[in-house]
This record gives C-alpha cells, structure tokens and sequence, in this order.
C-alpha cells in the first residue's frame, strides 16, 4: 500500500464521482480505477458501490477514510517536521476563514509572507462556521480563524483570541445611527436582511434575542452571503446585525451597538486539530495574528 493510492482514495471518498476525482488528480480515470481496485484487493473488501453512473461509498470505505486521512496528515506533518529541521521554510499553509475576520487575516498575511518569502499560502473564505470546521476534521484546510461555537467537534481545539459584539449594520446616514445603542425592542420596526437560518451568526443572532426576553426578529429576506447582505444594506433600505468588523473599509457603513443584557457577542477564534502537529510555520502564523491584535487594541 503506498501513500499515492491513500490520496487517490481520499479524493474519490470525497468526490464520489471518478471523472472528477481524476481530473482533479491530474491522472486518467483508468488509472485511478486500478489504484482503487488494487487497494480494495489489499483491503479484502469493496470501499466503493459503483451503480450505474454513480459512486458510493460503502460502511468500510467511509471507516477507512478516516484512518487514510490521518496516514496522510501523519506523512505530511513528519515531512514539515524534517524540513524545519534543516532550516526549510517553503511548506504550505491552508487557512479558512470568516468573511467579518478578513482584515485581521490580511495583515498576518502581509507579515507572514515577508518572513518567510519560500512558503505559500491558501486562503478559503466561508460565511459558514460549521463548513470551515468540517474542513479542517477534514484536513482540507490547516486552520481556520472564525467564531467559536458551542457544538464545537471534540476533535478539534479552540484557540481564543478577542471578542466582538453583534452590531446593527446600516447605511451612514440611516436614522438608526443617529443612535450610540439601541434597543432590542425598538428594532421590530425596521426591515432587515439576515443569514439563513442554521448559519451561526444568525442562531447567535437570536440567542441574543432569547436571552433577553424580546420577541426574535423576522427578517424580510434571507441571504447566504455576506458580500451581498452588506450591498442591500448599503441601498439604505435594510439593516442586518453582524460583526462590528463586517465595517472595517466600508465608508458607506456604520455599526450601531445594541443595548442588551447578555449574549450580543462574539467568540473570535482560530480552530485546529486537536494533538496534530503543529508546524512551525502554523505556529508563527498564529502568533502573528496574535500580535496583530494586540497592535490594534493597544
């Protein structure tokens, strides 16, 4: 069994499609067919169910899935390791992200890449947390800086690094930022675009609701992506509640704070495997963004 026919399994776990998973491979999907059928042979059992044009994985194949990524994560960590010790710093970092937490990414960016000229970065925005969390269990992505949640993976670590209160979003020059804080109460009155609901921003959204007793807002409309929730709130015609930080750059917005009790905030985070290892690029990447932060609160 050779690390190869690991990858060309985990691609075809992931795609389910073999047209996909070899162009994506770069090899032709004969050969992929064999890598697999050899590695079902050493197995003693199909991974996959092939019915008609379609492919499933089957109860062994998703079990071993599991143990591939982690041989493969394994094989990767121990190289990196190696380099670092001969003083080679040209590895590659995959990192996710939260539309909101942008700004924050970028200067860690500009620092990291004049430190370490060699080494390249991968950048993977998603308005979802649990997408971004699912990518790294996955081993899709290294890290990713986002916002704790409460039904976190208990294989994975949460590092903690600043919170954020949830803010009413509106145009500069709406009636509502004449106000320095307003009230849970006194938003009813005003149409507002929201996440759809599931996305944690939203559910965070109406925890904060819950939490003090005020009837939760219905939204008028429901968008998935944060770019264009910020356009319609830009027309001055409705208002979301995000991140404060979603203003960061945009001259056309304010952030007007919301007067409550309890639950208005957000746990910005960077999230990682648990007992991986961490690189030493991974390392000083975080404690670059770390000190970004400080910078600023300072």
């Amino acid at each position: 069994m050779e690390l190869t026919q690991l990858k060309y399994f985990v691609k075809l776990a992931d795609e389910l499609n073999f047209t996909e998973a070899a162009k994506q491979l770069f090899i032709t999907q004969s050969t992929l067919s064999l890598s697999i059928k050899k590695l079902e042979d050493e197995c003693g059992t199909p991974l996959f169910d092939r019915v008609g044009k379609s492919t499933y994985i089957t109860d062994a194949g998703r079990v071993f899935a599991d143990f591939a990524r982690r041989a493969i994560k394994e094989t990767d960590s121990g190289i990196r390791y190696v380099r670092e010790m001969k003083g080679i710093f040209n590895g590659r970092l995959n990192i996710g992200v939260t539309f909101s937490l942008h700004d924050i990414l970028n200067d860690g960016i500009l620092q990291f890449t004049d430190k370490y000229p060699d080494a390249s970065l991968s950048i993977i925005e998603s308005n979802s947390v649990k997408k971004l969390e699912e990518m790294v269990l996955r081993g899709k992505i290294d890290f990713a800086l986002t916002y704790a949640t409460s039904k976190m993976s208990n294989y994975l670590e949460s590092i903690p690094l600043f919170e954020t209160p949830l803010c009413v979003i509106a145009k500069k020059g709406h009636p509502i930022t004449a106000q320095k804080k307003v009230l849970l109460s006194d938003l009813r009155k005003y149409p507002f675009v929201f996440f759809p609901y599931g996305i944690n921003t939203r559910m965070e959204t109406e925890k904060m609701f819950i939490h003090n007793n005020t009837p939760i807002i219905t939204p008028r409309i429901e968008v998935n992506d944060t770019g264009l929730i910020l356009k319609m709130v830009g027309t001055g015609k409705w208002l979301t509640i995000l991140s404060e930080g979603v203003t960061a750059n945009r001259d056309n917005l304010a952030a007007v704070h919301i007067s409550s009790r309890t639950g208005n905030k957000l746990k910005c985070c960077i999230i990682r495997p648990k007992e991986k290892y961490i690189s030493l690029l991974e390392k000083d990447f975080i404690q670059i963004v770390k000190n970004c932060l400080n910078k600023k609160a300072v």
